[in-house]
């Protein structure tokens, strides 16, 4: 039998700062289709979601009724954990149009299909009640849903001893937002990720989880309609507008312009080489979405400067007296640009 693991969708999430926010919200839903897509061209049996399918109070009549009807539609069984974003209110509408949802209570829930049982809880405060009532039969494929943080049991205890006690065969964990695989015991374990990268901060690889549980495989099925993108540009050998404006289009050759650019230049730099300038001019309006990020030091001799009968020469001196190195650096780098040219 095969089996759809997938997390965190948050659809309607309001993505601020994204230009085109409506669209990006509208692809949220088309990747969710998508993947039930995927689902039905691939043999699968059931596709769990595990937590924060909806997002906070933002989801909209329309987008519940969207999601009814791709499951309505859908030949797989849905195995729906609520997690700690939306309410219940966009799950209660959602149970209403499709009975065919299968949610998870504040207790253990269990559904058999065939030979595979798939238990998930809803996670609380009081969670070491909940992991002693944990009983699982070992002769079948037992599958284990879960929406919380491995570690870190401020929004609800994962029990990673119980589940490596346990007979489970694998775990359906949602909560953190970038795929990653763990072993609890003997116990297979994972973090599906997102279908979607909604911003900058969600830069891992996007898609779903597929389990066999004939052959006792899981394998990571990419998925992006866009993708963030990051490149480094380390300027410490670039003198010139002119050179930093060709690094910049050598490094973003192969970007996609429907993808996310996180561009982060590094290295030192001299304080007349116009970074900002340059790279907005040559890259604003040409992608979904743009991050510039400056992480450059400043390259100057500033034992020569703070000897200097100058502007410079003063500024740099008050500017030592900084005890945070980082804020030093920014500072001094900002202001010798400012100040170039100023000698007394």
């Amino acid at each position: 039998m095969k089996i759809l693991h997938c997390a965190d969708i948050h659809l309607d999430s309001p993505l601020v700062g994204v230009a085109d926010s409506a669209l990006r919200r509208h692809e949220l839903l088309v990747a969710l289709m998508n993947m039930s897509e995927y689902a039905d061209n691939n043999g699968v049996s059931a596709v769990i979601v595990a937590g924060d399918l909806f997002d906070d109070s933002f989801t909209t009549l329309q987008t519940v009724q969207s999601v009814a009807e791709i499951v309505k539609t859908s030949r797989a069984d849905w195995f729906v954990l609520r997690g700690n974003h939306g309410g219940r209110s966009p799950y209660d509408k959602l149970a209403e149009l499709c009975p065919k949802v299968h949610f998870f209570g504040g207790s253990w829930t269990a559904y058999n299909l065939d030979n595979v049982t798939i238990v998930g809880s809803e996670l609380g405060k009081n969670d070491v009640e909940l992991w002693s009532r944990l009983s699982l039969d070992a002769s079948r494929y037992n599958i284990v849903v879960l929406h919380g943080d491995i570690d870190d049991a401020h929004y609800g205890l994962i029990d990673k001893r119980a589940l490596a006690a346990s007979s489970a065969r694998y775990v359906a964990l949602g909560h953190r937002h970038a795929f990653a695989q763990y072993k609890f015991g003997r116990v297979a374990a994972c973090y599906s990720g997102v279908l979607e990268s909604r911003g900058f901060d969600e830069q891992a690889e996007t898609g779903f989880v597929e389990i066999d549980t004939d052959t006792d495989t899981i394998r990571f099925v990419k998925q992006a309609i866009r993708s963030v993108v990051t490149r480094r540009i380390d300027v410490t050998n670039i003198s010139t507008d002119v050179a930093l404006q060709r690094a910049i289009s050598d490094a973003i050759a192969d970007v996609a312009p429907r993808n996310y650019l996180n561009i982060v230049f590094c290295g030192s730099v001299a304080s007349d080489l116009h970074i900002d300038t340059v790279a907005k001019q040559q890259l604003l309006n040409r992608f979904f979405a743009l991050r510039i990020k400056d992480e450059t030091t400043a390259k100057v001799d500033l034992v020569s400067i703070m000897n200097e009968v100058s502007l410079r020469g003063e500024f740099v001196k008050l500017a030592m007296d900084i005890k945070d190195e980082k804020l030093r650096e920014e500072i001094v780098k900002l202001g010798l640009a400012a100040l170039s040219g100023g000698s007394l």
